[in-house]
Order: structure tokens, then sequence, then C-alpha cells
């Protein structure tokens, strides 16, 4: 049963990426960090349905310190994740998560001990070699060409730190559930983010709150796909190994690719496809070998 609970959260992190977009394009474009707000007030709101179910779970005093550390990191996290996916193509901004096991290869071992295999290499050489073939259309200008196209673009860039922040919060969320439950875990994180994130729209967002009712449908889209996606993942993770799981996942970003070049028009999808997919492989042998 995990295998089709994963494919459901990756597709509705695919799509949850699209809405997202949407919402700061058009007319009534919402601004970016009125989108974070209003995505992690509504994804808490729809995991406290499935809190309400299952109930508080025992916590530890770790369970606090995690909590007090994910809250600013997560909400720098997702700004500059959302501003991403507002600056650029969606099949091009997203695949670049798929470098977050490249990252974890180094600050897993410095924050938690664990330390990859050799086997591990293999699924290096993929996302590189992936994210070489989202831009292989520039190679007759340069054989780095297509790696520096990709750099000069701020969404790609951004989404390469947040792929590197990301790979420090996941060890921080992994803290955070050994001293509480899945479920309740991230509903906290995603509330306390929210909290964070609150006095900086009042200060900061023009006419702040109110925006949001410029397009509530795509937000309120936004967290309940990401409480979908959430629910899946941790219902997931009781059925088999993390590596699995989160390898499953994504999937999400050749989704997204699929979603960007059938729904916004964005160009070139043939090669953004094919490198997105090589860097999903990537994140596959990291999972299984690395």
């Amino acid at each position: 049963m995990w295998v089709p609970l994963m494919l459901t959260a990756a597709f509705a992190q695919a799509v949850k990426d699209l809405c997202l977009k949407q919402s700061m394009s058009g007319i009534g474009a919402v601004p970016a960090i009125v989108v974070v707000w209003a995505y992690c007030l509504t994804t808490t709101l729809f995991l406290c349905l499935v809190v309400g179910v299952e109930g508080v779970p025992a916590l530890t005093p770790g369970f606090w310190w995690a909590l007090l550390a994910t809250g600013p990191l997560a909400a720098c996290t997702l700004y500059l994740y959302v501003r991403s996916l507002e600056l650029s193509d969606l099949s091009l901004t997203v695949p670049m998560l798929a470098t977050t096991p490249l990252f974890l290869l180094a600050t897993s071992p410095l924050m938690l001990g664990e330390f990859p295999d050799p086997g591990g290499l293999a699924g290096i050489v993929c996302i590189v070699a992936g994210s070489y073939l989202l831009n292989i259309s520039r190679w007759r200008k340069g054989p780095l060409e297509p790696f520096k196209a990709l750099l000069r673009q701020r969404g790609p860039r951004l989404m390469l730190v947040v792929a590197f922040l990301w790979s420090i919060s996941g060890n921080i969320d992994k803290i955070g559930l050994r001293h509480s439950s899945p479920v309740f875990w991230i509903t906290c994180a995603y509330g306390i983010t929210t909290l964070f994130l609150t006095p900086v729209v009042w200060r900061s967002a023009g006419r702040g709150f109110a925006q949001v009712w410029t397009k509530p449908w795509y937000l309120l889209a936004t967290g309940l796909l990401e409480a979908v996606t959430a629910w899946c993942q941790m219902y997931a993770l009781t059925m088999t190994l993390v590596p699995y799981v989160i390898s499953v996942k994504r999937l999400s970003a050749v989704i997204a690719v699929l979603l960007g070049g059938i729904v916004l028009r964005e160009k070139k999808l043939r090669e953004r496809l094919l490198g997105s997919t090589l860097m999903v492989a990537g994140v596959f042998l990291i999972a299984f070998f690395g």
C-alpha cells in the first residue's frame, strides 16, 4: 500500500507547486510572502483535523528545542521556495529539489552521524548529469554553458539554496519526530512557521492578510494538497523504509515538469523532462545504495 500512497503524495506535491505559481501570476497576483503565510496556515488547519483524530502524543524536551529551531528556518526556506517558483519556470526550478540528497550526504554525517555508502556516488553523478541536461540545448556555446545558464537564473539558484536548507531542516525534522509523533510534529512545524511569518506579513505586505482573498481557492488548494502529501507520507513511513518513501515522493519533480509544459506552456519540455528524470533516478540510487 505504501507505493500508491506515495504516488498520490508525489502528484499532490506537483499540483500544489502549480497552484502556488498560479497564485502569484496574472490578475490579482498575491505577493510571495503572503502566499507562504497562507500556505502554512491552511496546511496547519487541515493537519489539525488529523491530529484531532489521532490525539496528542507524549512529548519529551527535545521536541521543544527542535520546534524552536525549525520555525525561523522553515519560514526562510519556504519563502525562498515560493519565490523561486514565482521567478522561473516550474519545469526548471522544481527539479533542483532533487539535489537535497546530495547536500544530505554532507549534513547528515555532521548532524546525525549517518554516513553514506560508496554506492551513493552513482546517484550524485546522476543528479549532476540531470541538472546539466535541463539546459543541454546550450552546450554548443561551451561545455559548461548548461550549468552557467542554470545558475544565471534566479529561480534555480534560489531552489538550490532551498535544497541545501532542507538538507538541514530534514535532520531537525528527524529529531522532532523522535520526541513526538510524525503527524503531530509536522502540524506543529507548520503552525510555528505560520506564527513566525505573521508579523512579517503584517508589516511588509502592503494590504497584508487581505490579499489572500484575491485568489483564495488557489491558496486553499495548496494547504489541502500539502496536508494530503503529509498524511500519505506519514502512513507510508509506517510501512517501509524512509529512503524508499522520499525517493518515490521526488517523482513530483517529473510530474511538475509535465504540468509546466502542458498547463503553463513552458518551453524545452523534452530536455527538462529527461534531465528531471535522471535527477530522480539519482535520488533512487542514493536511497537504495547511498
